[in-house]
């Protein structure tokens, strides 16, 4: 970028290489990447913390499920003997 400026001249002009300002700015875009506001990462927290209570409260399901059916097929297999 090129800056001139005369007084005797009262003028004033001004150059710029446009491609070479797009090209650092997105060079400086890639070699430092967006932060993140505290908010977002909150956010974000409170996302992880509810899929793992989510995954957790399907296990304890799928576990009670599994644990009645054990004790259904036990009963009927007692009844089958015990007749």
């Amino acid at each position: 970028m090129k800056f001139k400026f005369s007084l005797k001249d009262k003028e004033v002009s001004m150059e710029a290489d446009v491609e070479k300002l797009v090209e650092k700015g997105m060079e400086q875009k890639v070699a430092l990447p967006e932060r993140k506001t505290r908010y977002q990462i909150k956010q974000e927290e409170k996302r992880k913390n509810e899929a793992l209570k989510h995954k957790q409260e399907l296990t304890k399901i799928y576990l009670s499920i599994g644990i009645f059916a054990a004790i259904i097929i036990l009963c009927l297999i007692m009844a089958i003997f015990f007749e």
